[in-house]
């Protein structure tokens, strides 16, 4: 990786941006690790400056996620006026070590409700993908919904945590066709629901696992 040392322009910390992050604006910047704030609000002199010096992979980072990408959840919650800037630059920094999506992290932050998660989720047909590369199967998780059910639903259940509402059941799903059923559910519905995408490579073994419990009875 390159090295393309830089001054924040906030916190005037100096860090490799070659090898920061980018934001979730619609014209992406880098994120200092040390403040967590992006230089979408720097001066224009700062931006240009910025952007004329910077090294070539650096800037194809960025046509690539201005030509290709879809927008974002945080990008879509900050034009919907759900989300302060602010809380959008704390969550993620907050993601990367909590290793959580960031709509649950602005959840937990306070920034925004379960159910406004929920709604805006729902209206968006916004779904989550995952990476289950190391995930492994938690089999009491299994057994306490059901392996019979979960085999129904075509669902890999990944964790069920505890906030002020109620229990969240976090699932994966190999297609999204797959998550009205599950939310119609009289054995789930107890749950507040986030589902995931996760790839067909990455489900079928954990699914076949869960399959394998559900004979076993």
């Amino acid at each position: 990786m390159e090295e393309y040392l830089v001054e924040c322009w906030n916190c005037a910390a100096t860090y490799n941006a070659a090898e920061a992050v980018l934001c979730n604006h619609p014209d992406p910047t880098t994120v200092c690790p040390f403040c967590l704030k992006c230089f979408c609000s720097a001066g224009k002199e700062f931006r240009q400056r910025f952007w004329r010096e910077c090294p070539q992979c650096l800037r194809e980072r960025r046509e690539l996620i201005q030509g290709n990408r879809k927008p974002r959840l945080g990008e879509m919650l900050l034009q919907a006026g759900k989300i302060t800037p602010e809380a959008l630059q704390e969550a993620m920094g907050k993601q990367a070590f909590m290793r959580k999506p960031l709509g649950e992290i602005l959840v937990m932050m306070g920034s925004l409700t379960l159910e406004e998660l929920h709604l805006f989720l729902a209206d968006q047909k916004l779904v989550e993908r995952i990476d289950l590369t190391e995930f492994e199967l938690d089999k009491k998780l299994v057994k306490r919904l059901g392996a019979a059910c979960c085999v129904v639903h075509r669902i890999v259940p990944i964790e069920i945590y505890h906030f002020a509402e109620g229990e969240i059941l976090r699932f994966a799903v190999q297609s999204v066709d797959h998550i009205a059923a599950v939310k119609r559910s009289r054995i789930l519905c107890n749950f507040v629901l986030i589902p995931y995408l996760a790839s067909p490579e990455q489900f079928a073994p954990l699914f076949e696992a869960v399959t394998e419990l559900s004979r076993q009875g």
